[in-house]
Formats: structure tokens, sequence, C-alpha cells
């Protein structure tokens, strides 16, 4: 068993490992609400460095029109302090050292220490999850106003068969207002009912439907119900084995002009097309909302899954980097210290381009980013970049540059530089040792093409659709650090400046993207 001095090192370390790697913010105050401890987070989230909070009322993180009555609730809570959630139910709002204002958990416990009682906060900025919530509700409002809306019926139907597997009974799980006005019932008298209750029972051509339909079929019949004494055109179709989808047009009136009207046949067959275009656009309409909904939640399943493995990887390395330093206490283990000083180095860089792609992103999305102009040297941007590349060069890795043209265009510096920094970035990143790189400009009747060529492990053609996309990596680059937001921003970066981008690709040979923009920008187009 460990003595009891190698117990309290142990715990102590413990603590320390994480009170400085917490990713919630962790806040020690005294009696008179003095801050004593803060973590690097609170550093982070607050904009202050540690030497700036230590000593200083609890009250600088505060927005200043609450920081009068916070002194009385510190009071109060030193009077009966207890683990507890600080303002449940109300929007908390803390203070950056700029000013900005922000929303916040708070979580309060407390200890004594040396006979002092001290308080703990511990708090965690919340705007990113109120963007993401918004975002929900949002989505969720926009289905709701299609799905209560459409004028068609639409039921969800659950399929019931006997001991013989044969079907015998639909029961209703979800239906929309124009279904309770053709049953003339409220929907809590319809729901959780079987469909036998109100259109009697199922006869042979809808179990024969149903059955295609379980097939995967898409079955679209007309059908006249006696107990309602209506002709409807309907739409059969399934997302989920064992259930039913059905949407249901009224056309009696349609059915009645058919007979009035048989001799005009060409009045007829308009009719016909006007209400099967109907049909089919409101069954899109629907369609399209579902699967909204169903990209939305892949989306937030590739984030988070992104995210948790690069967020993983660098805090990693940083945690064991930093626990084997300590190790290294002898004059002679130097070379030991700066091995791993580099990867600490090396994965804060990781984490900070990871949040970099993040803002980029968000600030895109928010139409933030506007494009404004300037004369550029592009030969000298292009060799500057190459220059500041060069640290990152793998062992025998070369970027050539090549140029032809005008040296000076009327551009977004700017956006230029983030464009050929992600792309010459992500050819030495895809490219082996050994490997050259190609940055060829050309400039000509006020078009430029950028074109950066690598030979490294290419694209599988059939994942090339998809580059693009948010958070989408290729198959063969899952074990290389990435967000898969980079040619995404890229693609928006050219989009502002009226350019596109192209690129050809063949798995283990090499990848050539090319950018074309104007040379000479309009002024008053981009605010020049």
């Amino acid at each position: 068993m460990p003595d009891p001095q190698t117990i309290l090192f142990e715990s102590e370390a413990g603590f320390q490992a994480l009170f400085q790697y917490a990713t919630v913010g962790i806040v020690v105050i005294d009696r008179e609400g003095l801050i004593q401890l803060a973590n690097p987070c609170i550093e982070k989230t607050f904009g202050y460095k540690n030497q700036e909070l230590i000593g200083q009322p609890v009250e600088i993180l505060i927005p200043e029109a609450l920081r009068k009555k916070h002194v009385k609730h510190v009071e109060g809570y030193f009077a009966n302090p207890k683990v507890r959630s600080m303002g449940y139910g109300l929007n908390l709002f803390a203070r950056r050292k700029d000013g900005i204002q922000f929303p916040v958990e708070i979580s309060l416990g407390h200890y004594e220490f040396y006979g002092e009682q001290l308080a703990v906060a511990f708090v965690t900025n919340i705007i990113e999850r109120i963007k993401t919530e918004e975002q929900a509700r949002q989505s969720e409002k926009e289905y709701h106003f299609i799905f209560e809306g459409i004028q068609e019926s639409f039921m969800l139907q659950q399929i019931i068969k006997d001991k013989n597997e044969h079907i015998v009974d639909l029961l209703f799980l979800e239906i929309n207002p124009a279904t309770e006005h053709i049953l003339q019932k409220g929907r809590n008298e319809i729901i959780g009912h079987f469909r036998s209750e109100f259109l009697g029972p199922l006869d042979d051509t809808l179990i024969k439907i149903i059955s295609r339909v379980e097939k995967g079929e898409h079955v679209r019949h007309q059908q006249y119900i006696d107990t309602i004494g209506r002709w409807f055109d309907r739409s059969f179709y399934s997302l989920k084995p064992g259930q039913l989808i059905t949407l249901s047009t009224d056309i009696t009136q349609h059915k009645l002009d058919e007979e009035a009207l048989r001799k005009s046949q060409s009045a007829l067959e308009s009719e016909a097309a006007a209400l099967e275009k109907k049909v089919i656009e409101r069954t899109f309409e629907l369609t399209e909302a579902l699967e909204r909904e169903k990209e939305l939640s892949e989306l937030k399943s590739r984030f988070l899954s992104i995210a948790s493995h690069e967020f993983r990887t660098p805090l990693s390395t940083i945690l064991s980097s930093t626990s084997l330093i300590d190790k290294y206490n002898k004059e002679e283990q130097e070379e030991n210290r700066k091995k791993h000083t580099t990867r600490i180095k090396s994965a804060v860089k990781n984490l900070t381009d990871i949040l970099d792609d993040f803002l980029s992103l968000d600030k895109l999305e928010q139409g933030k980013v506007k494009a404004s102009t300037e004369i550029i040297n592009l030969y000298e941007l292009s060799a500057e970049i190459i220059e500041e590349l060069n640290c990152l060069l793998k062992t025998g890795q070369v970027i050539y540059l090549s140029f032809n043209g005008n040296r000076n265009i009327v551009q977004d510096k700017k956006i230029l530089r983030n464009v050929l920094l992600n792309l010459l970035s992500n050819a030495i990143k895809y490219s082996g040792e050994q490997k050259s790189i190609y940055l060829s400009v050309e400039i000509e009747n006020n078009l430029a093409s950028i074109k950066v060529k690598d030979e490294g492990i290419g694209i599988p053609e059939n994942e090339q659709k998809n580059m693009f996309g948010k958070f989408y990596r290729a198959n063969n680059a899952t074990n290389i650090q990435g967000t898969g937001l980079g040619l995404n921003i890229v693609k928006r970066y050219v989009e502002l400046l009226n350019g596109d981008i192209t690129f050809v690709s063949k798995e283990n040979e090499g990848t050539t993207f090319t950018v074309s923009f104007p040379a000479w920008a309009d002024y008053n187009r981009m605010g020049g």
C-alpha cells in the first residue's frame, strides 16, 4: 500500500491536472469575494491573464449593472453555503475584459481550507449551445408550418397483422389538420385508434397496395370511401418498416366534373395534369422537410464526431507530454524536455487551427466577411506565402512557383491569402516526403487563374462530389489531422471574389485545384 505522502502527492497532482485542463471555467473566492484561484479556461473565456484576476473582486467578471447586487449575493451565500446551480431558470450573463457580455451557466460549491471558508464557481460559456438550440427550434418551426399547412390529408399508420402475418388493420400514429377535417374528429380522438373505427375494414385492393408498399414500392391509387362519401387521390409509401404513410387529395369534385364533361377530353386532361402536379408538389414539400431534418441530424453527428476526435488527440498529447516533462528534470535530459515541449506546441497549434476553421465558417455563414479591394502584387504575395510555409514542409518536399502575366491585380488581399494558405497547406499535408508541390499563376484578359498541384494521396473518385461539403473527409484521409471544413471555407471565400474553384484528382497520384476570379475587381460591387 502506498505511503500517505505518495497518496497526498498523487491527489494534489490529480487535482492540478483537473484544474488546469478542465474545459469548464473554475474560480475560487474567499468570504470577501476576492478571487484566490482561476484556471486557464477562465483566463481564455474572459480574456484576462491569471495575475490580473488573483486578488480582484469576483465582480470584475460580472456586468457593471449587476455588480452591487452581486456583492449581497456573495455575502448571503457564505452565510448559508451549499452546492447549487446559480440563477436556476434565469438568463445569467458574464463580462469579458473587453466589455463583451455573454450567456453562462454557473454552479456553486464550497469547502474549508485551513479554517477559511472558500466558494468554488464552475462557469460555462453557453453562447454556442444557445445558437444551436435556436437553429433547431427554427428548423422545427419550419417543418411544423409545412406539416400543418398542407391541404392534403397526411396519415402515418402502423400496419397491424394477425398471428399468421395477414394484414388486418391500421393504427393511427400521426395526422395533420386536413385529416381531422375529413374524419370530422379531433386529433386526440384519432391517434391511437384503428382505421376500421372510422373507415371500416380494409378491402382487398387496399391490402394489396399495403403489401406492395412493404416491398418498397410507391403506389398511387384513386379510391371512393363509402363511409365518407368522397373520392380521394391517394399516394402510399413507407419510410420505415411496418409503417404506412398516406397522402390523400380530395378529388370528389374532379370526379363529378369528369362525369359531366366526359366529352371535353382536352379539358379533362388539363385538369388531371394540374391535379397530378399539385399532388407531386405537396408530396415533395413534405418529403423535403423530412429530408432537411435528417440532414441536420447527420450534420450534427459528423460535427460531434470530428470535433471529439480532433480535440481529444491534441489534448491527450499535451497531457502526456506535460506529465513526461516532469520526469526529465536532469540537465542531461534537456533533449527529452525539448522533444515534449515541441509536441505540446504542435498540439496547441492544431487546436488553434481547428478553432480558426470553426470561427471562419461561422463568420462566413453569418455574412460577416465582406470583400474589399486593393492593389496587390500577386507574385510577391505568392512568394511570401511559400516562404511562410517552408517550415511545414516534410523531408524532401519543395514548392515550385511559376507566374505568367501582369503581377499587379485589384482584389481582396486577405481572402486571397487565406485561399492560397489553405490549398498549399493541404498539398503539404496530403503529400509524402520527397514530393513536389507546384503553384502556378496566370493572368490574362482580366482573368486570374491559380493552380495548386500536388503528388499526394489524391481523392477517391466516388467521394469527389462531396469534397466541398461541411465536415466531409475522404476515407483515405481519416488518419490525417483535419476538420473537413477547409475546402468548404475556401469555396465560400472564392465565391466572395466572384470566382470559381474546381479540381481534378486521382487516388495515389495527386490533386490539382484551380481557382479563377476577376483580376481587376469591380470597386462598386465589392465595396472597394
